[in-house]
């Protein structure tokens, strides 16, 4: 561990995967009220089936992380409501899998949960395979399947003993062409045990998992977390066009300068992490109010000014985050005191947050949205003069910037069209699939300009 600047930073972490994926579960309950602890009681469920139906500890562990994060790829508000129908309306929503399945796809972390997420939805007894041509379903995904449509089935606000009967009954008519026999009958075994549901309504599920299963750990180095956030700020990002490249652009822009102020090589990297997870609190805005093609009304700018609160919120709960959660969340912040939802003065922010403040501005008046053009260079100085004159930002970190101003542009625009790209890339894997194709909703909001 180094500490500079009053600011600890990490060589590695020592953590288990399970942690890093269930911070992020919580972090999408936020995206809407309907799935609130449903990734962790799925988890809770498929992990007990998994469990007594003897599969391996690895094969547990990876069953309850792809769990966690089983719905990440649900974009549009009708999928909700579509994915908690206890009526089973749900198994033409393939979209959401295709997506989730390659937000997954290559975060190092997670290296065997993209094809769980993938079949989440898949019934057993298929004769062909929807989404594939060539692809095996992977037997445990339909664990995850079960569990999923078992947590749906259970109403919150009864003891979930009192609903056994009800929900044995409803898995049992599903049985023979949805799931997977084995696990059925483990989940039989499971359901005569009262214990088994009164952990499903624990509400700490956290230290239920932990208690219950064995879950390996991770050697985490902070190139290790700079490669997680720039995956995560996918699930970000790629929500819509015309924010495809923005937190990879904060991201470059914040590097570059803490490099040239001369900070060490442990912050520029973790500036560029909290440049990647500034916005990470915009899952809990709804897309209608991200991507609203026109003004927004009073009561919409004060839902849009959450997100860094959300930032804030989410971060402090992944402990691999912890040393830029402050850099992060407070890139709304003023030094005068009036930004939002903090309002800190110059006192309570420190540099990492000042640099990326004005990361985040020059990087979104740079890039061109549906209701303006980017501004200029010499707007763009003029208006980082007169903030830096009020008192707004901060005058040292706009004196590098005015300064290497080319040279940041550059960082900024190199890194944004690699990011467009692979924003291309992912357009092209979900618009060439014949599932996503049919449901205009998804891609109306994904191709949103």
């Amino acid at each position: 561990m180094k500490k500079k600047n009053g600011h600890r930073l990490y060589d590695n972490y020592i953590i288990t995967s399970f942690d890093v994926a269930y911070a992020l579960s919580k972090a999408l309950d936020l995206v809407n009220p309907l799935i609130n602890n449903h990734h962790q009681r799925v988890a809770f469920i498929a992990g007990s089936i998994a469990k007594e139906a003897g599969k391996s500890t690895k094969e547990i562990e990876n069953i309850i992380i792809a769990s966690l994060l089983h719905d990440i790829g649900v974009v549009v508000e009708k999928e909700f409501h579509e994915l908690a129908d206890p009526d089973d309306n749900y198994e033409n929503e393939f979209c959401h899998v295709i997506v989730g399945s390659y937000l997954l796809d290559g975060l190092n972390i997670f290296p065997n949960i993209s094809q769980l997420v993938k079949y989440h939805h898949s019934p057993y007894s298929a004769k062909t395979n929807p989404l594939s041509d060539t692809d095996e379903i992977p037997e445990l995904a339909y664990i995850i399947h079960l569990a999923d449509r078992i947590d749906i089935l259970i109403n919150r606000d009864k003891p979930a003993l009192e609903q056994k009967s009800k929900i044995l009954d409803k898995i049992s008519k599903s049985a023979t062409n949805k799931f997977h026999p084995d696990h059925y009958q483990a989940f039989l075994r499971l359901a005569d045990k009262e214990h088994f549901w009164f952990d499903i309504e624990e509400q700490d599920k956290y230290q239920l998992v932990k208690f219950n299963f064995s879950l390996s750990h991770l050697n985490m180095t902070l190139d290790d977390v700079l490669e997680t956030a720039k995956l995560l700020s996918r699930i970000i990002d790629f929500r819509c066009v015309f924010t495809s490249t923005h937190s990879a652009g904060v991201a470059a822009v914040a590097y570059k300068i803490a490099e040239l102020m001369g900070l060490s090589a442990d912050e520029c990297k973790s500036a560029m992490i909290s440049g990647y997870l500034h916005d990470i609190g915009k899952l809990a805005i709804s897309s209608e109010i991200l991507y609203k093609d026109g003004k927004l009304t009073d009561d919409e700018i004060q839902i849009m000014k959450k997100h860094p609160y959300y930032t804030y919120t989410i971060l402090n709960s992944f402990q691999i985050f912890e040393t830029i959660k402050d850099w992060a969340s407070f890139h709304h912040e003023h030094l005068d005191g009036t930004g939002y939802p903090f309002h800190l003065s110059e006192e309570k922010l420190c540099l990492g947050s000042r640099i990326l403040a004005i990361a985040d501005i020059f990087t979104a008046l740079s890039e061109e949205r549906p209701y303006r053009q980017p501004k200029s260079k010499s707007s763009l100085i003029d208006f980082f003069n007169n903030e830096a004159k009020n008192n707004k930002l901060d005058s040292r970190v706009i004196s590098t910037l005015n300064a290497h101003f080319d040279e940041i542009n550059s960082a900024r625009s190199k890194m944004q069209q690699e990011a467009a790209t692979d924003f291309n890339n992912f357009q092209k894997n979900i618009f060439d699939n014949k599932i996503c194709i049919q449901n205009k909703n998804f891609i109306s909001v994904l191709n949103t300009k």
